[in-house]
């Protein structure tokens, strides 16, 4: 057979063969990873253009898939981390420790930010590879974020400036790898419940569970890939607007009864599930007191093969 008609069936069983690893947990990755991996196409094509034997090209092919995804693994290994500065007068420490070893156990990691009454709202914003992300418990009353994260996927770093009375922060991962053993990323978030939170949430394959309905959301938006999410919104706010665009995801929202929802929302194959609310039109949905309600919470959801739910809940809970 010639080498020219299996180089994409090459491509597409590497790319399937790393998925398959990384959901048995043996590795780790993204498509950030992928991406690192592109001048992988160039060197099998330019294999492909070798005048030797078909079988010498393929055994050219997995040596080169082989020695990308080993370097890709051993890149960007970290160690120990901690700094603090003064920026205007105000302290922002940011530390965390890492006393473990890539190879037999998981990495820790520790950020906070603190919390200045003058702060009325929060723009928060997370970039991060694959993982678990969980909203924790409220950040104890001199914190205005708590950060914790357990696996060997990568450090964060946080930076956070002041606007008035406006704080934004990013969380960002710094590397994320395919690594071997790989016992993923898991991240829980504290927040403090006093001001106005305005969420930015860019997260690749993930599974994310944030009940918020113990703070004031003004508006979250979360690019996510094949995602199970969860979320609980509350009714501390006048208005919330929530933007969530996910490839093959299940997505559960939970909503007060107490406010006026309206759902925009384009998915393809999808299983949906929109108690309480009313078609408007294609794509439209409301509550029947949306124009009545004095809170209000706009939805739109962009998905492609998925299970979506918008659940509305009583005071008393489900």
């Amino acid at each position: 057979m010639s080498y020219r008609k299996i180089f994409w069936g090459v491509i597409l069983v590497m790319i399937g063969t790393l998925f398959i690893l990384k959901n048995i947990g043996m590795i780790y990755f993204d498509w950030l990873t992928i991406w690192r991996l592109w001048p992988l196409i160039l060197i099998l094509w330019g294999i492909s253009l070798i005048p030797v034997k078909d079988y010498l090209k393929l055994i050219f092919s997995v040596l080169a898939i082989a020695i990308s995804v080993f370097l890709v693994n051993r890149y960007d290994r970290t160690g120990y981390y901690s700094f603090g500065w003064r920026d205007s007068d105000r302290e922002y420490r940011h530390s965390w420790r890492d006393d473990s070893n890539w190879d037999d156990s998981e990495q820790t990691q520790e950020l906070y930010q603190e919390y200045d009454s003058a702060i009325s709202r929060v723009e928060l914003k997370l970039e991060a590879a694959a993982g678990d992300f969980r909203l924790n418990d409220t950040a104890p009353s001199d914190k205005l974020l708590t950060f914790f994260k357990q696996g060997t996927v990568g450090n964060y770093s946080m930076t956070s400036r002041n606007d008035s009375s406006k704080m934004f922060i990013e969380l960002k991962i710094n590397e994320s790898n395919i690594r071997f053993k790989n016992k993923g990323n898991r991240v829980k978030l504290g927040l403090h419940t006093q001001p106005v939170w305005d969420f930015d949430f860019d997260i690749g394959a993930a599974s994310i569970d944030f009940d918020l309905s113990d703070y004031k959301v003004g508006h979250l938006d979360l690019d996510g890939g094949a995602s199970s999410i969860e979320l609980k919104l509350g009714d501390l706010n006048d208005y919330t607007s929530v933007n969530i665009e996910a490839g093959a995801a299940s997505i559960d929202v939970r909503l007060p009864e107490s406010v006026g929802a309206q759902l925009k929302t384009e998915t393809a194959l999808t299983s949906r599930n929109f108690p309480g609310f009313k078609k408007i039109r294609n794509g439209l949905y409301r509550t029947d007191n949306y124009e009545s309600a004095v809170k209000k919470i706009d939805l739109e959801i962009d998905a492609a093969v998925s299970s979506l739910d918008v659940i509305r809940y009583d005071a008393d809970g489900e």
